[in-house]
């Protein structure tokens, strides 16, 4: 820990421009009109095997009121790692740019549309910037710790109750979208193209190795048919994926979060241990396109076992109910999608289930590892994909998960 000549105090191994941040105007839209500031800590909160592409600090500003009372400001903020190869991948993929556009821009529309129909929605924690421009790219978010919201356990994964609260607020985001393009037309390439742009193929390529899961896949008990469908899967996979993310306008489409896990996901309970509300954080890989990736990812990534494919068709329709319940508030002017259109889109989306199997659901439910950084996960070899594809857990999720994809038909998306 090292003190500036602000006085601030700065943990030594995060970015050098901090020392410079001033937050006095954030630091009155939570608290007020003070006096002045008496203690003003940064520290980082990357936690090791949690967090993959940015760096997480916490902001804690201490101020005197001006009748002498002192309160607190705390803030949340996400920054670029110091390692300047990641640095320049974040830079290439534009994600923090584009965070910025959706905390700043898109989600206060969004909020908007919802007010002026009579409902209070929140999506997301309320976003932040500093008080000058420092040509540095960041987030800058309103701590939700204090709020006392707090993630569910990644490694139990969520009950029926808690994924029907996500997916309420799903079927709010998704709606809200689809009548944000009616209302101020269509988003940005960011968000119609976003990362899976050609110029990304080589990228994308390192990300989507599969060498490590065949390896593994190879391995298991009864599983040589499901190898041998995927074991040259690489050499197509990135083709596919660049192909099934373009915008098919004939479709009903909407913005999808596009990362929505447990990690980000926040839960606020009540004295009874019931949630009060639940917001969504992480959006720099938001996705215009099938509201498929989003039932796919947070389904097969974070529900509990015994509901993933079990209860996977009646949170499906949970989702649908609530989906049109909110595009007829909202008054969407285009014809409401029918059940069996999003289950049509499901099903023409077997890569985003056959994605979610193999790449994000063995870091779900890997434990905590000092590995667990994006430049491993680039590495096919890596020890931190050993561990991913290695653990037991994941091979025994996979049991169950592997005959369900290939009976839908899902792994056939070559």
């Amino acid at each position: 820990m090292a003190t500036s000549e602000n006085g601030q105090t700065i943990d030594s191994d995060l970015p050098s421009w901090l020392d410079k941040v001033t937050l006095n105007k954030a630091i009155e839209q939570q608290i007020g009109e003070f006096k002045k500031l008496t203690k003003f800590t940064i520290e980082n909160d990357t936690k090791q095997g949690e967090n993959y592409s940015s760096l997480i600090i916490r902001i804690k500003a201490d101020a005197e009121m001006e009748d002498g009372t002192t309160k607190s400001a705390t803030f949340f903020l996400k920054a670029h790692h110091v390692n300047e190869m990641m640095s320049s991948i974040l830079e290439r993929l534009r994600l923090f740019p584009k965070e910025e556009e959706l905390y700043h821009k898109i989600l206060p529309k969004f909020e908007k549309l919802y007010a002026e129909a009579g409902k209070t929605v929140q999506f997301a924690p309320k976003a932040y910037t500093f008080d000058r421009d420092h040509g540095m790219e960041y987030v800058l978010l309103e701590d939700l710790q204090a709020k006392q919201f707090k993630n569910a356990n990644r490694l139990e994964g969520l009950d029926m109750d808690h994924m029907k609260e996500v997916l309420k607020k799903i079927a709010e985001f998704h709606a809200a979208s689809a009548c944000y393009v009616e209302h101020y037309g269509t988003f940005g390439e960011d968000f119609t193209v976003g990362i899976f742009n050609t110029k990304n193929k080589d990228l994308l390529k390192e990300f989507n190795a599969s060498g490590a899961f065949l390896n593994q896949l190879k391995k298991w008990k009864n599983c040589q048919q499901y190898y041998e469908k995927l074991m040259n899967s690489d050499e197509y996979l990135v083709d596919r994926l660049l192909e099934d993310q373009r915008v098919d306008n004939r479709q009903f489409n909407v913005l999808n979060h596009g990362d929505l896990w447990t990690n980000n996901i926040m839960f606020q309970y009540d004295a009874f241990g019931k949630i009060k509300q639940t917001l969504f954080v992480d959006f720099q890989v938001a996705k215009y396109g099938s509201p498929a990736n989003d039932l796919f990812y947070v389904i097969l990534s974070s529900a509990k076992k015994d509901i993933k494919t079990a209860q996977f068709d009646y949170m499906v329709r949970f989702y649908y109910d609530n989906l049109v319940e909110n595009l007829k508030l909202l008054q969407y002017h285009r014809p409401l999608p029918k059940l069996t259109a999003i289950h049509a889109a499901l099903l023409r989306n077997g890569l985003a289930a056959y994605m979610v199997s193999s790449k994000v659901l063995p870091i779900v439910m890997l434990e905590k590892t000092s590995d667990a950084k994006l430049e491993n996960y680039l590495i096919d070899e890596s020890k931190l994909k050993a561990d991913m594809y290695g653990n037991h857990k994941y091979c025994q999720a996979m049991m169950e998960l592997l005959p369900w994809l290939d009976n839908r038909g899902l792994l056939d998306w070559k």
